[in-house]
């Protein structure tokens, strides 16, 4: 039974890479296709934004990807697109464009509401943010959970 098992899974990974879909997790991380859509967890959508971060390139639009995924009212404090880019580039937030490790805590969900530690860690710094999600209920992005606010841990004797 295992035998069967593993030669299914492994035609279904042939077929998929035969088709050149990408797996689970492979996505470009600055693809047009990755938008707020209800099927996403609160931790899933972290991960895009802190990916697309990463990777993001000349055209910035690894920012671009991570404003998609910021809720309407935090679009209304950060936006447009120009000033959140400045907004990432400078200050608390530009390690996000070039860290080397993340390291996620629990995600913690009450209701429409999650939250969710993550550090940091880049060539010369370390830093904690907390990324505070909310599930939308207002069209057109109802059922998605998207980004209100990202703060920046203080840690003792350090500024960010």
């Amino acid at each position: 039974m295992l035998k069967g098992l593993l030669a299914a899974a492994f035609a279904v990974c042939a077929a998929t890479a035969l088709a050149g879909t990408p797996g689970p997790g492979t996505e470009d991380p600055l693809s047009d296709t990755l938008v707020p859509r209800p099927g996403l967890s609160p931790g899933e959508v972290i991960r895009i934004q802190l990916e697309a971060l990463r990777h993001n390139d000349d055209q910035d639009r690894g920012i671009e990807v991570a404003f998609r995924f910021a809720s309407p009212a935090n679009r209304e404090t950060t936006g447009p697109l120009p000033r959140f880019i400045r907004m990432i580039r400078q200050g608390p937030y530009a390690l996000m464009l070039d860290f080397r490790e993340a390291s996620y805590g629990t995600v913690e969900v009450r209701n429409e509401v999650a939250r969710q530690r993550v550090t940091l860690t880049g060539a010369r710094s370390r830093v904690s943010y907390w990324f505070y999600l909310s599930r939308q209920s207002k069209a057109p992005f109802a059922g998605c959970w998207m980004t209100d606010v990202v703060l920046v841990e203080r840690v003792p004797g350090r500024t960010a």
